[in-house]
């Protein structure tokens, strides 16, 4: 059973990121600006042109404002959990890197599979949107020329596969692609443009509404709200979309200028203008006609053909067009840098995470994603798989809210959770320049711990002594006999080790610690008095460290065992225990209402289990302490923005039919077979710990 205990403890690693900027070979060029034009651009897309249209006409009528609103600040629950982790960890990656951290390793490359199937897809799914668009404009010439030439009048009827072939829409897509491969800073410019076209386009829109508008129409038919609040919900539930493509913006996060300031004001400014013009559309749309005669499928157009102003139509036209561009070139963004995160983590092969030495981007990375991108763009039926996306997508935004909170419970500084001052400093620099010497030979590096006569004092502040070394030669077969349980218990507790590249007196650092970004006592500062007792019997006694010392010195009686310095399994156990009842919550409210209005006592028991769990499983998470040093930007009301972002979208994810969660269940089988097929024998972080018979005493002594 050993094998399985190894898997266990590798789906469960977790990547050690540091929360300070690095050196990374992208290029750090965007600025605010730029980073708030990637949100808008990816943010708006398609969306304002046909999802306006759609929640007008066929969910909330006039009130489609509030539901677009509603949306927004819902969305907005999800951005706010995204920046948090962004500013904290100013890498690419987004989802991924905030699951593989807080989560482990599984569910990291599980979100990331996810994360780059749906930024390719999503280049496909605009790209046949702007080709629809433009053929529209044009007189239906390409479909004709296709259909004709191409299929001799026959449309293909395979299932999945479009009925004929959108070559348009292949060579937007491979344009976009090319145009991100050819460098960062060219294709953030080139969005902008586009983005601020379709604004000046929505503004002109809104402008000459006014001019026509007929505020009758906002109340006919069944009043402002003439589907109810169900109406308004549906609506912002199919709206929700529209919002989703802010995490553009974390994916920056390695490229961005200033990330700890720019991330958080470019949410921020997205969000606002992206409110702004979906409700903007909305508004002119229902004043413009009836809702009842608005055409879904291009509600502008038909709004503006009611009032006889049809010349609009070349300027919606033109708008749509380069909303869709910026859409398509910030979404091309993220599955290259979906794709090359994971590369360079090896959990898909390497040749992802090269770069081009003149672009200085992930060329490798952007033209395969590029090139599924077409062939889908040209062959697959969107039809059936926007829900299989959109699914995704709150899966996505489930499992940031739960980093996002495990994040906030977890001891970034030390093991108490301690801010150290500068005695703890100085004493973990002696501790530091005692294991170098260690390593480099000063000090006997055989398998013999010394009794310490001297006494190991830590910071005047503490005045608590250290324990002394224990006496206990070990020899080299017995060291091979005890080697699997030392290294199961090191391994066990690496997790939640402290990533560090700020090294102090890093030109002493052995070159293994500062090729992997660790200290000397990493592990020592991560590993808690039990494991200490575990390894006791099979080292001897290691040598605290200050931070070990003023843990057991302010360790207070009768604190709950919930409450230890290091509460993540408990927020992680509250969380599902959450999780799993909201859902059971909503399942009951959404589908079995009836039945318990019908007196249905069973139904009626586990709804009322079922909200007593979700209320005392949120219970540790008001009670837990938060660390919130150096963080940059802080969801404010945590944990109650986070757990409102888990609820909204598991309402959301219920409304899909069971052939969806079918599909998506099929593409989580396949990610996992690639997983247990090569990432999980290549991942950079299983080489973070090695233990072997020729460097285990440096090992040993590198993390005590």
């Amino acid at each position: 059973m050993n094998w399985l205990r190894d898997v266990g403890r590798a789906v469960r690693r977790k990547k050690h990121v540091s929360s300070t900027q690095q050196p990374s070979i992208l290029v750090r060029c965007l600025s605010t600006a730029d980073l708030s034009f990637v949100g808008i651009g990816c943010m708006l897309g398609s969306g304002v042109y046909i999802l306006t249209g759609e929640v007008a006409a066929e969910m909330a009528g006039p009130a489609a404002i509030i539901s677009f609103l509603i949306a927004g600040i819902v969305a907005l629950f999800s951005a706010l959990c995204y920046t948090e982790c962004a500013t904290r960890f100013p890498e690419t990656g987004a989802s991924y890197l905030y699951a593989y951290v807080s989560l482990g390793e599984l569910i990291g490359f599980l979100i990331g599979w996810n994360a780059i199937i749906i930024r390719i897809l999503a280049v496909s799914f605009v790209s046949r949107g702007w080709s629809a668009y433009f053929d529209n404009v044009i007189g239906a010439r390409v479909l004709n020329f296709t259909m004709d030439v191409l299929l001799d009048g026959a449309e293909w009827e395979v299932p999945l596969v479009s009925s004929y072939p959108d070559i348009l829409a292949g060579v937007v897509s491979l344009s976009a692609t090319v145009l991100v491969a050819l460098g960062t800073e060219l294709s953030a410019k080139t969005g902008r443009v586009f983005v601020l076209i379709n604004i000046a386009t929505v503004l002109m829109v809104i402008a000459v509404a006014f001019v026509y508008a007929d505020y009758s129409h906002l109340v006919k038919h069944g009043g402002f709200a003439p589907m109810g609040y169900g109406g308004i919900i549906k609506g912002a539930a199919a709206g929700f979309a529209g919002y989703s493509g802010f995490e553009a913006i974390a994916f920056a996060a390695e490229e961005a200028k200033d990330p700890k300031k720019g991330l958080p004001i470019s949410v921020g400014l997205s969000f606002v203008t992206a409110i702004l013009v979906y409700m903007g559309g909305a508004f002119a749309i229902t004043v413009l006609a009836d809702w009842q005669n608005i055409n879904a499928a291009s509600p502008f157009v038909s709004a503006f053909e009611a009032v006889d102003a049809k010349w609009m139509s070349i300027v919606i036209a033109v708008g749509a067009l380069c909303s869709m561009t910026g859409g398509l070139i910030a979404c091309a963004y993220c599955f290259a840098r979906a794709i090359f995160v994971m590369g360079r983590d090896g959990l898909i092969p390497a040749i992802f995470a090269r770069t081009s030495t003149t672009s200085h981007t992930p060329t490798v990375a952007t033209m395969f994603g590029g090139i599924i991108s077409v062939i889908a763009s040209i062959f697959v039926n969107f039809v059936a798989l926007i829900e299989f996306l959109s699914l995704m997508i709150f899966v996505e935004f489930v499992i940031v809210a739960m980093a996002c909170i495990l994040m906030r419970y977890n001891p970034t500084r030390d093991h108490c959770g301690k801010e150290r001052n500068i005695e703890h400093v100085v004493q973990e620099q002696k501790q530091r320049q005692t294991c170098n010497k260690e390593l480099s030979g000063e000090i006997n590096n055989d398998m013999t711990y010394q009794s310490d006569n001297d006494q190991h004092s830590t910071s005047s502040s503490t005045d608590v002594q250290a324990p002394r070394f224990a006496s206990e030669e070990i020899t080299p077969a017995e060291m091979d006999k005890r080697r699997p349980t030392v290294t199961a218990i090191i391994e066990g507790h690496e997790q939640s080790c402290e990533y560090n590249k700020d090294l102090p007196a890093e030109s002493e650092v052995n070159n293994h610690d500062v090729a992997n970004g660790r200290s000397c006592n990493r592990f020592s500062a991560s590993i808690n008095n039990e494991s200490i007792g575990e390894l006791t019997p099979l080292l001897g006694s290691l040598p605290p460290t200050s931070s070990q010392i003023l843990c057991q010195s302010e360790k207070k009686p009768g604190r709950l065992l919930w409450s230890s310095d290091n509460p993540v399994k408990t927020v992680l156990s509250s969380l599902l225990v959450f999780i799993v009842s909201t859902i059971v919550i909503v399942w009951i409210v959404s589908y079995k209402m009836e039945e318990i209005r019908g007196d249905n006592d069973v139904l009626t028991f586990i709804l009322m289990v079922a909200a007593m769990l979700a209320v005392t499983g949120c219970v540790p998470l008001f009670m837990l302490k938060q660390y919130t040093d150096e963080i940059p930007f802080k969801v404010p009301l945590m944990p109650f923005i986070p757990l409102l972002s888990i609820v909204s979208n598991i309402i959301l994810m219920m409304r899909f039919e069971p052939l969806t969660w079918i599909e998506l269940g099929v593409w989580t089988a396949i990610g996992l077979v690639v997983y247990f097929v090569y990432g999980i024998r290549h991942s950079k972080e299983a080489g973070i710990l090695p233990i072997t018979p020729n460097r285990y005493t440096q090992a040993s002594k590198t993390y005590s």
